[in-house]
């Protein structure tokens, strides 16, 4: 079957199903006394099918039963979701009394990126998961960024930089930083402070509407807020750098076509670099998809990560525009594909 026809297959073969024999594990991993990683777990049905491990949203992970995610798993594939150990859900299931350890120290999103190590190897353990595909959602593609020692990983709506994601913020932390200048000793201080001041403000507000929804330790808000806290300091003036990238590591980025102007516009210049150094690279971008793609597009995202993980994926590159429900998608590869992002590129300025 030729590539072009395969991949239309995928995209209108309708994934999106119930499962209702998945047998999700609900479960955590515990690296230390105040630091434990919730997780949960739909065991894959067809061995010879990879797990994907879908790494957080700033907010917190998908959730198994969620339409994508469960359609998925319905194929066969084994589905894992995680949340950092700084997120609510994880902060959770500390132990009555455990002091979280980030209280103690800022993360960096490479030690986060060690939770992401830690839970693959556990998963190869003690669930069998022989091929493990991890698949950043947003704020997490900065830690998948610092990943290396998976051969492939997914992108969706990446976080490319602090400043693309949110440019008031970083505007208001370079003001600040320019500040310190003239005040060497105690400016970085006063940064932290107001910095953190703001996160706090933002967060305190996300903490008790997850609380709320989820039904959480209401005594754990303190802690939940300092956890989001310490994801906020983590990606400070972040900006991804492919030179970092491990040349065995294979990246494939999702785009959503209606995701932010200013965040889009980074993500595709990202992507330009990227065909620039190596002419394998492939993307999607899914129209009428916001931010949040795998909500907005969940059989189209389903289905992508379905082909994704064929073997007939391999031959791919370029760009795929990817219309939902349609019978077939182009695909523009090469100069096409550079002048297609660049037309996208200007229609956002």
């Amino acid at each position: 079957m030729k590539f072009k026809h395969f991949l239309s297959a995928y995209l209108m073969t309708g994934l999106l199903a119930f499962c209702a024999n998945a047998q999700t594990e609900e479960m955590k991993l515990k690296l230390s006394v105040g630091r434990v990683i919730s997780f949960q777990v739909v065991k894959a049905r067809n061995a010879a099918l990879p797990t994907f491990l879908f790494l957080p949203g700033v907010n917190r992970s998908l959730l198994a039963d969620e339409a994508a995610l469960e359609a998925l798993s319905n194929e066969g594939f084994g589905v894992v979701t995680m949340n950092f150990s700084t997120q609510p859900f994880s902060v959770n299931q500390l132990s009555k009394g455990a002091l979280p350890d980030f209280r103690a120290t800022s993360y960096t999103i490479e030690q986060l990126g060690a939770e992401v190590s830690a839970l693959a190897d556990v998963l190869k353990k003690k669930f069998a998961a022989k091929n493990i595909i991890p698949v950043s959602i947003s704020y997490s593609s900065a830690v998948s960024s610092t990943l290396n020692n998976f051969p492939f990983i997914i992108d969706a709506v990446p976080m490319t930089s602090s400043a693309a994601v949110n440019p008031e913020l970083e505007a208001y932390r370079a003001y600040l930083k320019t500040g310190e200048i003239f005040n060497p000793i105690f400016g970085p201080g006063i940064t932290r402070s107001l910095l953190d001041q703001s996160y706090y403000k933002k967060w305190a507000t996300q903490v008790d509407s997850i609380v709320e929804q989820f039904d959480l330790n209401k005594d754990r808000r303190a802690d939940m807020i300092e956890g989001y806290t310490v994801l906020s300091r983590a990606t400070e003036g972040f900006v991804w750098d492919l030179k970092k990238t491990p040349s065995q590591t294979r990246r494939v980025f999702l785009f959503a076509r209606d995701d932010s102007p200013s965040l889009l516009k980074d993500q595709l210049q990202l992507f330009l670099n990227s065909l620039d150094s190596n002419s394998n690279s492939l993307a999607f971008i899914v129209n009428d998809s916001g931010h949040v793609l795998p909500v907005d597009q969940p059989v189209a995202y389903a289905n992508i990560l379905s082909f994704l993980a064929s073997s007939e994926s391999k031959s791919a590159s370029g760009i795929f525009e990817v219309q939902p429900g349609a019978k077939k998608q182009k695909n523009y590869q090469g100069a096409e594909a550079k002048k297609y992002i660049k037309a996208i590129i200007n229609s956002l300025n």
